[in-house]
C-alpha cells in the first residue's frame, strides 16, 4: 500500500523515462494550466524562467512573488565592487546622464554594452557636445571589467532614471515556444502505480520531493480521500500532440561574466565587504540562488486518462466530482472551460476515471530542467551533455513507452 509520497515519487520517475528527461536535472511544475494567450512578452511565460528553483523533485510554482532571478541578480550586482571607480553620471552630469537613459530606454531595441559608447557620442554631439569624449572614454573604459559592465548595463538600460526596472525579458518569448512546439514530436506513455520504483534517492535533489497537492489541486496529499487514491491501484494513458523541451536565456540586463567572476571568488574581490549580500547568502547552502531554471519542457495537445480501483462512496464521488475546476492529480490543469477540461466518472461499483484534455497548439508547462549555479555560469562540464541528451530524445525517440 502506497501513501502519497511514494504515489509522488513513483510519478517522478515514471515521468522522466516517459518525457526522456533526466533526473540529474528534471523538476515536476504543479499545477501546470494552459499558457492560453500571449505576446512575444508574455510575463507569464518568462516568469518560468525567472522563478529560482527550489531543491524539490516536484515545485508549485507561482507567476508572482517568491524567489526571483532578476531580483535577486539585481541584489547580487550591488554587493560586488568594480576593479576600476567609473562614475559615468557624476562625469557627464546628473542632467545629461537622466536626458541620455531616457533616449536608450526609448530605442525599438536596447542596445548592449558593446555598442554604448560609438552610441552615446553620436548622441552628446548633438544634445551634449561638451561631454560627448568622457562619456564615450568611460563607457569603452567600463566594457573592460565585467562588474562594471554588469552593472552600467542593468542601471542604463534596465532601470529607469526614477529607480524603477523595466520589464525584464529573456531572449525568446511565447510566440517563438507557440511556433517551435507546432513542428516539434509526439509522446505517449503509460504508467502503472503496482509496478512503479518510487526510488528517487538518486535524483539531482535526492529524496527532497515537497509542495505538491493531493487528489485535486489544492487539496492536501494526506487528506482521507487523498490518501485513499494513492494507496489504490493508479494506471495513466498520457498523450501528447506535441512536446518541446525550450531552451531559453537572460535578456540583455544579465552579464554572465559578472556573475561568473562571482561565483568563482566566495571571499575578497569583487565582494564588497561593506555588503550583507554575500557568497554565502547567494550562492551557498541556504543561498537565494542555488538553482536556476535552464530550460522548460512545454506540451500541447494534451490528454490525460487516470483510473483508480478503489471504491469510492456517493459522498465522495460528489466531493471530487466538485473539486474538478482545480484540476486532478497528476498535471492540476484547471478546467477553464475553453483550454482545458477535467472530467470524472465512477463505475457502478464505484471506481473512478478521470480525463483532462487541452486544446490542441496551447502551450503547457509540464516541468523544468534545473542546474546548479556552478552548472548555470559555466563551472561544470556535465551540464552540457544532460541537458543535450534530454533534448535529443525527443528527435530520436517519440515511440509509445510503457512506464
Amino acid at each position: 500500500m502506497s501513501n502519497f509520497l511514494d504515489l509522488q515519487n513513483g510519478w517522478y520517475n515514471g515521468l522522466i523515462q516517459g518525457l526522456g528527461q533526466s533526473q540529474d536535472s528534471f523538476q515536476i511544475i504543479q499545477p501546470a494550466p494552459p499558457i492560453a494567450s500571449g505576446t512575444a512578452a508574455n510575463p507569464t511565460f518568462w516568469a518560468y524562467y525567472n522563478n529560482i528553483a527550489p531543491k524539490t523533485l516536484t515545485s508549485q510554482f507561482a507567476a508572482s512573488g517568491g524567489n526571483q532571478f532578476y531580483n535577486n541578480y539585481r541584489g547580487l550586482l550591488s554587493a560586488l565592487v568594480p576593479s576600476r571607480n567609473i562614475d559615468v553620471r557624476a562625469d557627464i552630469g546628473a542632467a545629461n546622464f537622466d536626458a541620455w537613459q531616457a533616449y536608450v530606454q526609448k530605442q525599438p531595441t536596447l542596445p548592449t554594452m558593446n555598442q554604448i559608447p560609438t552610441m552615446f557620442r553620436n548622441w552628446a554631439m548633438f544634445y551634449a557636445p561638451n561631454v560627448a569624449n568622457i562619456g564615450s572614454s568611460d563607457y569603452a573604459a567600463i566594457l573592460l571589467d565585467p562588474i562594471a559592465t554588469a552593472q552600467n548595463e542593468l542601471t542604463l538600460i534596465y532601470t529607469t532614471p526614477t529607480g524603477l526596472p523595466l520589464a525584464f525579458d529573456w531572449q525568446l518569448g511565447y510566440l517563438d515556444l507557440v511556433n517551435q512546439l507546432a513542428n516539434s514530436p509526439s509522446r505517449s506513455f503509460s504508467f502503472d502505480s503496482s509496478t512503479m520504483n518510487s526510488n528517487v534517492s538518486s535524483s539531482w535533489a535526492g529524496s527532497s520531493t515537497s509542495g505538491f497537492f493531493g487528489l485535486w489541486g489544492g487539496s492536501s496529499s494526506t487528506s482521507t480521500l487523498s490518501e485513499q487514491f494513492a494507496s489504490s491501484r493508479i494506471q495513466v494513458s498520457a498523450s501528447f500532440d506535441h512536446i518541446l523541451v525550450y531552451s531559453n536565456t537572460p535578456g540583455a540586463w544579465y552579464y554572465s561574466s559578472a556573475m561568473g567572476l562571482a561565483y568563482a571568488n566566495q571571499t575578497g574581490n569583487p565582494w564588497s565587504s561593506q555588503s550583507s549580500i554575500n557568497w554565502n547568502n547567494t550562492f551557498g547552502k541556504n543561498g537565494n540562488m542555488q538553482y536556476f531554471s535552464a530550460n522548460i519542457i512545454a506540451a500541447s495537445g494534451m490528454s490525460i486518462t487516470i483510473t483508480s480501483d478503489a471504491k469510492y462512496s456517493s459522498v465522495d464521488q460528489q466531493t471530487i466530482t466538485s473539486s474538478g475546476s482545480a484540476g486532478f492529480w497528476p498535471f492540476y490543469s484547471g478546467d477553464s472551460g475553453s483550454s482545458s477540461s477535467n472530467r470524472v466518472t465512477f463505475s457502478e461499483s464505484g471506481q473512478m476515471t478521470i480525463t483532462t484534455n487541452s486544446i490542441p497548439g496551447v502551450p503547457i508547462v509540464l516541468g523544468v530542467n534545473v542546474l546548479s549555479a556552478g552548472e548555470f555560469v559555466g563551472h561544470s562540464s556535465s551540464v552540457g551533455v544532460s541537458l543535450y541528451e534530454s533534448a535529443r530524445s525527443f528527435v530520436a525517440d517519440n515511440n509509445y513507452a510503457t512506464v
